[in-house]
């Protein structure tokens, strides 16, 4: 008899669930909760209320990693995701009418031939992301995912251990004190003086990034733009995160031409540069790839 294959639903189960809110805001606490559901879901598809609940949690266990945000993750497993089929999947845990989040996590789902049932933890190329699963919930919420594995794969298996991540490193943001005055700076580059503008605004992030995309591919080794799935990567999450305004362009200028560029994710304190791009550049090393 064939071993039963994944089914992934669109965007999880809510219509009518009695109790649930829609965003999953409810604070949750140590004690057990009575019952336990396993939405997963494909790249792209987990909806909005969803992808709330969602943040809720990444709020509650105190993480501000963009690159732990579902708009990224999702563009990542869409459009990097190596050929490996990945999907996102959905903790719910219920007490009385209440149904709140309290994990999600992507996995990799290994080949139904010759992948022996081992499901794992998948993570962006380059990126060390820690499933968002709270800890007063962590042992029954990989019981519950595992024994819902089991009923779509025979002899599934699951170890939510976090490889390290390859060969690209994961930047940080540099506090303010670090920062070179601009008054110290010289330019070298020309006669003509330098003028950095950063654009916010959402309706103007789109051109901002052909700006760097053009750039890049002008002075890159490797640029970006020679890769049709990493194009299309920095083009969604720079598009999905300045929805929400968690994304800026900066734009550096000499004579009227764009001679430095950067995408930054997040705002404030955790905002982190995720690229940058320059004239000249094509003989240094890309470390300030992220993903």
């Amino acid at each position: 008899m064939a071993a039963r294959r994944f089914t992934v639903i669109t965007g999880g189960v809510f219509g009518d669930a009695p109790g649930f809110d829609g965003a999953g805001l409810a604070d949750t606490d140590a004690r057990p909760m009575e019952s336990w559901s396993i939405d997963l879901c494909r790249p792209g598809q987990v909806v909005p209320e969803a992808e709330a609940a969602w943040r809720a949690v990444l709020t509650r266990t105190g993480v501000s990693d963009p690159f732990a945000d579902p708009d990224y993750l999702q563009a990542a497993a869409r459009h990097g995701a190596g050929g490996r089929e990945v999907v996102f999947a959905l903790a719910w845990g219920r007490t009385g009418a209440r149904r709140t989040l309290c994990g999600a996590i992507p996995l990799t789902i290994p080949n139904p031939m010759w992948g022996h049932g081992r499901i794992g933890p998948w993570q962006p190329y380059g990126c060390a992301v820690t499933p968002a699963v709270e800890a007063p919930h962590g042992d029954a919420v990989q019981a519950a995912l595992l024994a819902h594995l089991r009923t779509l794969r025979r002899g599934a298996s699951l170890d939510l251990a976090l490889a390290a991540p390859a060969t690209r490193p994961v930047l940080r943001p540099v506090p303010d004190a670090v920062r070179i005055p601009a008054h110290n700076l010289l330019d070298v580059g020309g006669a003509g003086a330098s003028s950095r503008e950063r654009i916010v605004a959402p309706d103007r992030i789109r051109d901002a990034v052909e700006e760097f995309l053009i750039l890049d591919a002008a002075h890159a080794a490797a640029p970006i733009i020679g890769d049709p799935s990493e194009a299309a990567l920095v083009r969604v999450v720079t598009r999905l995160f300045a929805r929400r305004r968690q994304a800026a362009v900066d734009l550096t200028r000499r004579d009227g031409r764009v001679v430095a560029a950067a995408l930054h994710l997040g705002t404030g304190p955790h905002a982190v540069v995720w690229r940058r791009a320059s004239e000249g550049m094509a003989g240094t090393a890309r470390l300030d790839r992220s993903a």
